[in-house]
Protein backbone atom coordinates (compact mmCIF):
# COMPACT_ATOMS: atom_id res chain seq x y z
CA UNK A 1 0.00 0.00 0.00
CA UNK A 2 2.78 2.43 0.88
CA UNK A 3 4.47 1.87 -2.49
CA UNK A 4 1.29 2.82 -4.34
CA UNK A 5 0.87 5.91 -2.17
CA UNK A 6 4.44 6.93 -3.02
CA UNK A 7 3.63 6.46 -6.70
CA UNK A 8 0.54 8.66 -6.41
CA UNK A 9 2.48 11.41 -4.66
CA UNK A 10 4.67 11.65 -7.76
CA UNK A 11 1.71 11.95 -10.11
CA UNK A 12 0.66 15.27 -8.55
CA UNK A 13 3.92 16.87 -9.79
CA UNK A 14 3.28 16.07 -13.45
CA UNK A 15 1.28 19.10 -14.64
CA UNK A 16 3.00 20.45 -17.79
CA UNK A 17 6.26 18.59 -17.41
CA UNK A 18 7.57 16.38 -20.21
CA UNK A 19 10.29 13.89 -21.03
CA UNK A 20 13.14 13.34 -18.60
CA UNK A 21 11.79 15.97 -16.22
CA UNK A 22 8.68 13.86 -15.62
CA UNK A 23 10.80 10.84 -14.79
CA UNK A 24 12.93 12.87 -12.41
CA UNK A 25 9.89 14.28 -10.62
CA UNK A 26 8.40 10.83 -10.04
CA UNK A 27 11.83 9.62 -8.95
CA UNK A 28 12.08 12.52 -6.50
CA UNK A 29 8.63 11.63 -5.11
CA UNK A 30 9.78 8.07 -4.43
CA UNK A 31 13.02 9.23 -2.85
CA UNK A 32 11.14 11.62 -0.56
CA UNK A 33 9.33 8.63 0.97
CA UNK A 34 12.49 6.56 1.49
CA UNK A 35 15.32 6.90 3.97
CA UNK A 36 17.78 6.52 1.09
CA UNK A 37 18.34 4.61 -2.15
CA UNK A 38 21.45 3.14 -3.68
CA UNK A 39 19.98 2.96 -7.19
CA UNK A 40 16.61 4.13 -8.51
CA UNK A 41 15.37 4.52 -12.09
CA UNK A 42 11.96 5.73 -13.25
CA UNK A 43 10.59 5.68 -16.79
CA UNK A 44 7.23 7.07 -17.87
CA UNK A 45 5.46 6.35 -21.13
CA UNK A 46 3.21 9.36 -21.63
CA UNK A 47 2.72 9.69 -25.41
CA UNK A 48 1.08 11.90 -26.50
CA UNK A 49 2.88 14.26 -24.14
CA UNK A 50 -0.09 16.58 -23.53
CA UNK A 51 -2.11 13.85 -21.76
CA UNK A 52 0.04 14.29 -18.65
CA UNK A 53 -1.68 17.62 -18.07
CA UNK A 54 -4.91 15.65 -17.67
CA UNK A 55 -3.37 13.20 -15.18
CA UNK A 56 -2.82 10.34 -17.63
CA UNK A 57 0.20 8.10 -18.10
CA UNK A 58 0.33 5.07 -20.38
CA UNK A 59 2.81 3.17 -18.24
CA UNK A 60 5.16 3.78 -15.34
CA UNK A 61 8.21 1.64 -14.64
CA UNK A 62 10.27 1.81 -11.46
CA UNK A 63 13.44 -0.19 -10.80
CA UNK A 64 15.48 0.11 -7.63
CA UNK A 65 18.35 -1.56 -5.80
CA UNK A 66 19.22 -1.04 -2.18
CA UNK A 67 16.09 0.87 -1.18
CA UNK A 68 16.03 1.73 2.52
CA UNK A 69 12.38 1.99 3.60
CA UNK A 70 13.69 3.08 7.01
CA UNK A 71 17.14 3.36 8.56
CA UNK A 72 16.89 -0.34 9.45
CA UNK A 73 14.95 -2.00 6.61
CA UNK A 74 16.53 -2.47 3.17
CA UNK A 75 14.85 -3.87 0.05
CA UNK A 76 17.48 -5.47 -2.18
CA UNK A 77 15.49 -5.18 -5.42
CA UNK A 78 12.20 -3.52 -6.36
CA UNK A 79 10.46 -3.49 -9.75
CA UNK A 80 7.08 -1.88 -10.47
CA UNK A 81 5.28 -1.70 -13.81
CA UNK A 82 1.81 -0.17 -14.08
CA UNK A 83 -1.05 -0.36 -16.51
CA UNK A 84 -2.34 3.01 -17.80
CA UNK A 85 -2.96 5.53 -15.02
CA UNK A 86 -5.70 8.17 -15.06
CA UNK A 87 -6.41 10.38 -12.07
CA UNK A 88 -8.13 13.66 -11.33
CA UNK A 89 -5.13 15.75 -10.27
CA UNK A 90 -7.16 18.44 -8.52
CA UNK A 91 -9.13 15.87 -6.51
CA UNK A 92 -5.92 13.99 -5.69
CA UNK A 93 -4.29 17.16 -4.39
CA UNK A 94 -7.35 17.93 -2.29
CA UNK A 95 -7.09 14.44 -0.78
CA UNK A 96 -3.49 15.11 0.26
CA UNK A 97 -2.24 12.16 -1.84
CA UNK A 98 -4.66 9.86 -0.02
CA UNK A 99 -6.54 8.28 -2.97
CA UNK A 100 -10.33 8.21 -2.92
CA UNK A 101 -12.89 7.01 -5.43
CA UNK A 102 -13.35 10.54 -6.81
CA UNK A 103 -9.66 11.09 -7.55
CA UNK A 104 -9.03 7.85 -9.48
CA UNK A 105 -10.66 7.80 -12.90
CA UNK A 106 -9.78 4.15 -13.44
CA UNK A 107 -8.26 1.56 -11.09
CA UNK A 108 -4.50 1.70 -10.80
CA UNK A 109 -3.04 -1.73 -11.55
CA UNK A 110 0.58 -2.72 -11.20
CA UNK A 111 2.89 -5.69 -11.09
CA UNK A 112 5.44 -5.60 -8.26
CA UNK A 113 8.54 -7.71 -7.71
CA UNK A 114 10.53 -7.63 -4.48
CA UNK A 115 13.72 -9.31 -3.32
CA UNK A 116 15.02 -9.36 0.25
CA UNK A 117 18.45 -10.62 1.31
CA UNK A 118 18.92 -12.72 4.42
CA UNK A 119 21.56 -10.32 5.75
CA UNK A 120 19.27 -7.29 5.29
CA UNK A 121 16.35 -8.93 7.09
CA UNK A 122 18.58 -10.00 9.96
CA UNK A 123 19.86 -6.44 10.33
CA UNK A 124 16.26 -5.26 10.50
CA UNK A 125 15.34 -7.93 13.05
CA UNK A 126 17.89 -6.41 15.43
CA UNK A 127 16.06 -3.08 15.42
CA UNK A 128 13.77 -2.03 18.30
CA UNK A 129 10.88 -1.63 15.84
CA UNK A 130 11.20 -5.20 14.56
CA UNK A 131 11.51 -6.68 18.05
CA UNK A 132 8.45 -4.76 19.23
CA UNK A 133 6.45 -6.03 16.25
CA UNK A 134 7.59 -9.61 16.86
CA UNK A 135 6.71 -9.33 20.54
CA UNK A 136 3.21 -8.10 19.75
CA UNK A 137 2.59 -10.65 16.99
CA UNK A 138 3.88 -13.56 19.06
CA UNK A 139 1.74 -12.67 22.06
CA UNK A 140 -1.45 -12.21 20.05
CA UNK A 141 -0.84 -15.19 17.76
CA UNK A 142 -0.01 -17.79 20.39
CA UNK A 143 -2.84 -16.69 22.65
CA UNK A 144 -3.70 -17.98 26.06
CA UNK A 145 -2.64 -21.60 25.59
CA UNK A 146 0.98 -20.74 24.91
CA UNK A 147 1.06 -17.81 27.27
CA UNK A 148 0.17 -20.11 30.11
CA UNK A 149 3.16 -22.33 29.41
CA UNK A 150 5.69 -19.48 29.50
CA UNK A 151 6.38 -16.62 31.84
CA UNK A 152 4.47 -13.68 30.33
CA UNK A 153 7.36 -11.35 31.20
CA UNK A 154 9.74 -13.05 28.80
CA UNK A 155 10.96 -10.75 26.04
CA UNK A 156 12.13 -11.71 22.56
CA UNK A 157 15.86 -11.14 22.02
CA UNK A 158 18.35 -11.80 19.23
CA UNK A 159 15.90 -12.93 16.52
CA UNK A 160 17.48 -14.30 13.36
CA UNK A 161 16.19 -15.84 10.14
CA UNK A 162 17.85 -18.30 7.76
CA UNK A 163 16.74 -18.96 4.18
CA UNK A 164 17.09 -22.70 3.65
CA UNK A 165 15.89 -22.97 0.06
CA UNK A 166 12.97 -25.01 -1.25
CA UNK A 167 10.64 -22.46 0.37
CA UNK A 168 11.79 -23.30 3.88
CA UNK A 169 13.07 -20.92 6.53
CA UNK A 170 14.64 -21.27 9.93
CA UNK A 171 13.93 -18.78 12.70
CA UNK A 172 15.71 -18.62 16.01
CA UNK A 173 15.48 -16.27 18.97
CA UNK A 174 15.88 -16.13 22.72
CA UNK A 175 13.25 -15.60 25.38
CA UNK A 176 14.81 -13.46 28.05
CA UNK A 177 13.55 -12.88 31.59
CA UNK A 178 14.00 -9.12 32.19
CA UNK A 179 14.37 -9.79 35.92
CA UNK A 180 17.29 -12.19 35.60
CA UNK A 181 19.95 -13.41 33.18
CA UNK A 182 17.90 -16.46 32.25
CA UNK A 183 17.50 -17.06 28.50
CA UNK A 184 15.64 -19.80 26.67
CA UNK A 185 16.53 -20.61 23.04
CA UNK A 186 13.63 -20.94 20.60
CA UNK A 187 14.10 -22.53 17.18
CA UNK A 188 11.52 -22.88 14.42
CA UNK A 189 11.96 -24.46 10.99
CA UNK A 190 9.07 -24.41 8.55
CA UNK A 191 8.06 -24.40 4.96
CA UNK A 192 6.11 -21.42 3.62
CA UNK A 193 3.48 -21.63 0.91
CA UNK A 194 0.93 -19.25 -0.60
CA UNK A 195 -2.73 -20.30 -0.51
CA UNK A 196 -4.93 -19.04 -3.35
CA UNK A 197 -2.66 -16.06 -3.92
CA UNK A 198 -4.15 -14.50 -0.78
CA UNK A 199 -2.29 -15.64 2.32
CA UNK A 200 0.87 -17.31 3.58
CA UNK A 201 0.77 -20.65 5.34
CA UNK A 202 3.35 -22.50 7.41
CA UNK A 203 4.05 -26.01 6.11
CA UNK A 204 5.27 -28.86 8.35
CA UNK A 205 6.64 -26.59 11.09
CA UNK A 206 8.95 -27.95 13.77
CA UNK A 207 9.88 -25.97 16.86
CA UNK A 208 11.96 -26.34 20.00
CA UNK A 209 11.85 -24.25 23.18
CA UNK A 210 15.13 -24.99 24.90
CA UNK A 211 15.50 -28.74 24.56
CA UNK A 212 11.75 -29.38 24.52
CA UNK A 213 9.77 -29.89 21.28
CA UNK A 214 6.74 -27.64 21.02
CA UNK A 215 3.51 -29.69 21.14
CA UNK A 216 1.67 -30.12 17.88
CA UNK A 217 -1.49 -28.40 19.15
CA UNK A 218 0.50 -25.23 19.85
CA UNK A 219 2.14 -25.36 16.42
CA UNK A 220 -1.30 -25.76 14.84
CA UNK A 221 -2.47 -22.63 16.63
CA UNK A 222 0.67 -20.77 15.55
CA UNK A 223 0.19 -21.85 11.92
CA UNK A 224 -3.44 -20.73 11.87
CA UNK A 225 -2.66 -17.45 13.64
CA UNK A 226 0.12 -16.49 11.25
CA UNK A 227 -2.00 -17.38 8.21
CA UNK A 228 -4.78 -15.14 9.50
CA UNK A 229 -2.37 -12.23 9.98
CA UNK A 230 -0.38 -12.63 6.74
CA UNK A 231 -3.43 -12.20 4.54
CA UNK A 232 -3.62 -9.61 1.74
CA UNK A 233 -7.38 -9.27 2.30
CA UNK A 234 -6.54 -6.94 5.19
CA UNK A 235 -5.83 -4.17 2.65
CA UNK A 236 -9.24 -4.26 0.98
CA UNK A 237 -10.79 -1.77 3.42
CA UNK A 238 -8.18 0.70 2.15
CA UNK A 239 -9.24 0.22 -1.48
CA UNK A 240 -6.33 -2.07 -2.35
CA UNK A 241 -6.64 -5.63 -3.61
CA UNK A 242 -3.63 -7.83 -4.20
CA UNK A 243 -2.75 -11.29 -5.41
CA UNK A 244 0.55 -13.01 -4.72
CA UNK A 245 1.81 -14.46 -7.98
CA UNK A 246 5.10 -15.96 -6.82
CA UNK A 247 6.91 -16.59 -3.55
CA UNK A 248 10.28 -18.29 -3.59
CA UNK A 249 12.81 -18.83 -0.82
CA UNK A 250 16.34 -19.43 -2.09
CA UNK A 251 19.48 -19.68 0.02
CA UNK A 252 20.31 -16.10 1.09
CA UNK A 253 17.35 -14.48 -0.69
CA UNK A 254 13.54 -14.44 -0.84
CA UNK A 255 11.62 -13.30 -3.94
CA UNK A 256 8.01 -12.16 -4.13
CA UNK A 257 5.89 -11.10 -7.11
CA UNK A 258 2.40 -9.65 -6.76
CA UNK A 259 -0.34 -7.94 -8.72
CA UNK A 260 -2.03 -5.01 -7.00
CA UNK A 261 -5.14 -3.04 -7.90
CA UNK A 262 -6.02 0.25 -6.26
CA UNK A 263 -9.57 1.48 -6.75
CA UNK A 264 -9.38 4.29 -4.16
CA UNK A 265 -11.15 4.74 -0.84
CA UNK A 266 -14.73 5.85 -0.68
CA UNK A 267 -15.84 8.75 1.46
Amino acid sequence: MELITILLSGITTLFSLTGLVVDKNVEAAFLSQLDRAEQLQVRTDNAPVHQIINGKINKLRVAGRGLWVSKDLRIDTLEIETDPIAVNLQALQADGQSPRAGSIQQPIQAGIKLKFNEEDLNNYLKSPDAIARLQKMTTSTLGGAAAGSLNKDYQIANPQIRFLGNNRVGIQAELQDPNSSEKIAVNLETGVSVVGGRKFQLVAPKAMVGQTPVPEFLLSGLTAGISDRLNVDMFEQRGLSARILQFKVNPQQVELAAFVRLAGRKE
